[in-house]
């Protein structure tokens, strides 16, 4: 029996299996600091109120991740308008909920007449400008007695389109933060 071959076999078993523990270490770690630098906008509450023939819909945004979000829109399939906001701070001294006001009036098109895909779509960035949406969705019920569609948002499962980034992108969009951020 060759016994250098054997040291040699053993010692390349050894250093792999150091390399690959390392290696892991280092790629949680890297996946931790980048989740970290991550927003997560959600619609922690919903109100609504009914007036008639008009319904206002109040969802309270808040960034629950850790990361700052940068070029924040709130979109409503069949609402002609939009909210959008700079930036939306996570928990901290600089932390802020919104809540905004959906006004549906009687002639709004998702009062009037079915949607097919009908979506609250919240949209985002992060500091690297990655895109985030989370998309809510929104049924739509009959009021047999206005003839109109009253409007049901789901909070509980939105879809989440993030991005998925490689080990070697999260590394060099890590590197790109400064000591001073």
């Amino acid at each position: 029996m060759d016994w250098s071959l054997l040291i040699g076999l053993l010692t390349f078993i050894a250093c792999t299996g150091a390399g690959i523990f390392f290696w892991r270490g280092f790629a949680a770690r890297l996946r931790t600091d980048f989740r970290a630098e991550q927003p997560a906008l959600r619609i922690t509450n919903l109100s609504a109120l009914n007036t008639g023939d008009v319904v206002t819909l109040t969802p309270d945004l808040e960034n629950v991740g850790q990361g700052v979000a940068y070029d924040c829109v709130l979109q409503l399939a069949g609402w002609e308008g939009s909210f959008s906001v700079n930036t939306l701070y996570p928990q901290g001294p600089r932390y802020h909920k919104h809540s905004i006001p959906i006004v549906l009036g009687p002639t709004a098109p998702i009062r009037m007449k079915p949607i097919s895909r009908c979506y609250l779509r919240l949209a985002c960035h992060d500091r690297w400008e990655q895109p985030y949406e989370y998309w809510y969705p929104v049924t739509q019920a009959e009021n047999l007695n206005s003839g109109l569609y009253d409007i049901h948002i789901n909070l509980a499962q939105p879809e989440l389109t993030e991005p998925h980034a490689s080990l070697w992108k999260m590394w060099t969009l890590l590197r790109k933060i400064s000591a001073y951020d």
